[in-house]
């Protein structure tokens, strides 16, 4: 008899191993991701993703192998053919897979974080009192790692984070002297949205952004209200512009900090030339946009959204 039902055992076995996993992951994540996201603290950047991308299974997998022990049970009692417990006994051992690929692919990086770490809150009143050594000029956005604009969502009771890889864009200024005019404009291709769920990340670019009518998220910056000086090769700023969605322009509020990375830097970030980084942050009232018909989909009412741009100076 224990012979006979020895495949149900085994994806218990699964099963209860998947649980274990998923509870030391310690993120109560619903779904599996098979190459996990983590950031890690970067000198340069603030957080950059990690290279380290474990198999984080997720409680869908763990109903999966509930069904599928009680659909063996189900099968090895009414059914008593030979080939029928064969495939049982494969399926069974298949099944342990789900938790030895998870537990050998590791634990994910030490300090590493599921989503992305709020910034640093910088409060500024208003006056331009900083400036940096880079030249003026036209600084268009260079594919880097250090490039990417990221949406923190909760939903469904989990918190993850929505990442756009495909960013295009320049930065007009003066380094130099802040007060002059300052013209910013960075494009993100709808399309390109990454929530590290293969099935999530489809739903996000067909459903809620509608990628083949909507291909690009605009934000521009078209006034700095207020400049501070933080460091000697940083400034902390405070900007007036418009976020462009779904065909519906918004009025933001962006604060955040401008970097010019010294030689050290440049060498750790592979780069040359007139180089700044940029960390930036706004957000948009979900309820004021084209999501708003989907704003029961989401458990809160803002979309927080984090801009990370690396330029570097036209010759």
């Amino acid at each position: 008899m224990f012979k006979r039902f020895l495949p149900v055992v085994l994806v218990v076995a699964a099963l209860l191993a998947s649980l274990a996993r998923w509870a030391l992951q310690g993120s109560h994540n619903i779904y599996t991701a098979l190459v996990k996201r983590f950031y890690v603290p970067d000198p340069d950047l603030g957080w950059r993703i990690s290279n380290q991308h474990p198999i984080w299974l997720g409680l869908e997998i763990c109903a999966v192998l509930l069904v599928t022990a009680i659909g063996l049970a189900l099968v090895l009692v009414f059914v008593r053919r030979k080939i029928v417990a064969i495939g049982a006994h494969v399926v069974g051992v298949l099944t342990l897979a789900v938790p030895i690929l998870a537990f050998a692919s590791g634990a994910g990086p030490i300090g590493g974080k599921d989503t992305l770490p709020p910034s640093a809150a910088v409060k500024l009143e208003g006056g331009i009192e900083g400036a940096l050594g880079a030249p003026a000029g036209d600084y268009a956005v260079v594919t880097h790692a250090g490039t990417a604009v990221t949406a923190h969502l909760s939903a469904g009771g989990e918190a993850f984070d929505a990442r756009f890889g495909d960013v295009t864009g320049t930065w007009h200024g003066d380094p130099r002297d802040l007060a002059k005019p300052v013209h910013a404009e960075i494009s993100v291709a709808t399309a390109s949205v990454d929530t590290g769920v293969g099935e999530r990340s489809k739903h996000a670019r067909e459903k809620y952004l509608i990628a083949d009518q909507f291909p690009r998220i605009t934000v521009e910056i078209s006034k700095v209200l207020a400049v501070r000086q933080t460091s000697a090769t940083e400034v902390a700023f405070r900007a007036s512009g418009t976020a462009h969605l779904m065909n519906k322009a918004h009025a933001i509020e962006i604060t955040g900090a401008m970097q010019q990375p010294d030689a050290a830097a440049l060498q750790r970030l592979g780069l040359a030339g007139d180089v700044l980084v940029v960390q930036a942050d706004f957000s948009l009232v979900i309820a004021e946009t084209a999501l708003a018909a989907d704003a029961h989909d989401f458990d809160g009412d803002r979309l927080p959204i984090h801009v990370s741009l690396v330029l570097r100076r036209n010759q």
